[in-house]
């Protein structure tokens, strides 16, 4: 009996509990109230009229937000021309140890430049090394043989030092007196540890032309097609339009050409596309000047600017050279180390053509915004104004389960009950919401 008990309370609780939850389930619908107040009434108008105005004017007008964009893909291919001259000794000495005078040294951009895929290197100072394989002194500091006190020989046979392989022995160097050098087998003399500094001129004034070919792969013509968009068909090489010269690349980033003419720089173009194609593929060009930027750190201490190495063959020997043993019938080479600007050119961009999807998204999320006005007034009613607590009486009210009672009995019910709410709101309303003109009904 005491489990029966038991399972009738449980029941019994069971059931309150969802009486409970069934009683206090409501449904929530709309009720409009009017407040006739010229205050309020500007300022829902005046918030309507700022949105449509967004709407309108700023997404749909000035954003053109009636046009699906797509990004821009392309190509770019350089070709830069010029003329450049550098003052060259050539080997120090001669064969009988005569200093040999400077002479100039003329260059063209074939000798200068090189390309790949991503873009351009071009020289604007240059140093090279005549070269073959023999004996002779190391050029770098760790090759030194005698330390500051004259500790024993430092040279090691068989080793791999930054100019060769050691051969083991330490022999006082003839141009610069009281110094011994490891003496090494390679390729003879080495490179200078110290840069030269011995500027190319005219550089500057190397012309680059740019041939741009971009597409914009999702949009398509009346015909199918994709839009496609090229500097090389109908034009020729133009200054300022698609033939430049180095200086004024350079100034599109603020980068002073002095600055760069002897140690380089790492730099990147970005030529941007933004193509309004409801205007005709004609008027599409790319937006100048383009955007200029270096990436390297002009003041690293470890290394600053740009520079490549490259080897130059050669069919005559170079001329002797101070602690240096050619081999008989060896093999002769120039090492040039060139500094310049690494330019490195990319497209970027995008195409715009009328779409009426993304005009009725852009008018459906603007036209949302209109919800703003109501919160707004909502808000200074519901929160701010001193008769708050009026409006919101008259704004909610909630029906009872007593009150279905009332309504239970169909359209009768529900006229019955309908006076009571009309007569409740009246009496509210006696007061005004806002003082003065304001009142609701």
């Amino acid at each position: 009996s005491r489990k029966a008990a038991g399972g009738h309370s449980c029941s019994t609780r069971r059931a309150t509990m969802v009486f409970s939850v069934l009683k206090n389930l409501g449904y929530s619908t709309q009720k409009q109230v009017v407040i006739k107040s010229w205050s309020l009434s500007l300022l829902y108008y005046s918030i309507v009229a700022v949105v449509l105005a967004y709407v309108i004017g700023f997404s749909i007008v000035l954003k053109k937000g009636y046009q699906a964009s797509t990004s821009a893909v392309g190509s770019v291919a350089i070709k830069v021309k010029g003329i450049s001259v550098q003052d060259d000794p050539g080997n120090s000495s001669s064969s009988s140890g005569r200093a040999l005078p400077f002479k100039r040294q003329v260059f063209d951009a074939t000798d200068l430049t090189t390309y790949d895929s991503s873009g351009v290197f071009i020289a604007t100072n240059l140093m090279h090394t005549d070269q073959a394989r023999g004996t002779c002194l190391g050029t770098y500091h760790s090759e030194y043989c005698d330390g500051p006190e004259g500790e024993a020989n430092s040279c090691v046979e068989g080793y791999l030092s930054r100019t060769g392989m050691q051969t083991g022995a330490c022999k006082p160097s003839s141009t610069e007196a009281g110094k011994h050098r490891c003496e090494v087998v390679g390729w003879c003399p080495g490179e200078p540890e110290e840069d030269e500094i011995n500027p190319l001129g005219n550089v500057g004034n190397f012309t680059l032309f740019l041939r741009t070919n971009v597409k914009f792969p999702g949009i398509s013509d009346a015909r199918g097609r994709t839009p496609e968009v090229s500097n090389a068909n109908g034009t020729e090489p133009t200054l300022g339009w698609n033939l430049f010269t180095l200086n004024d690349i350079l100034k599109m980033g603020a980068i002073k050409y002095e600055d760069i003419q002897s140690t380089g720089a790492d730099i990147v173009m970005n030529i941007y596309f933004d193509c309004d194609l409801d205007m005709g593929v004609d008027q599409c060009g790319p937006r100048i000047p383009f955007e200029v930027m270096r990436l390297d750190t002009p003041d690293s201490e470890l290394s600053a600017g740009y520079n490549v190495r490259y080897l130059s063959p050669v069919t005559t020997r170079p001329l002797p050279q101070p602690d240096c043993t050619f081999d008989e019938g060896g093999d002769s080479r120039t090492v040039a180390k060139a500094f310049g600007p690494r330019i490195r050119v990319q497209i970027t961009g995008r195409g715009r053509r009328w779409d009426l999807m993304m005009l009725t998204t852009t008018l459906g999320a603007g036209l949302a915004l209109l919800g703003v006005a109501t919160l707004v007034v909502d808000l200074l009613l519901l929160y701010v104004l001193p008769l708050r607590a009026s409006y919101t009486d008259l704004k909610f009210q909630v029906y009872g389960a007593g009150d279905e009672d009332e309504m239970g009995g169909g359209c009768d019910g529900l006229m019955a009950a309908a006076p009571r709410v009309r007569e409740d709101t009246l009496e509210d309303a006696a007061t005004p919401l806002l003082g003065g003109g304001s009142r609701t009904h």
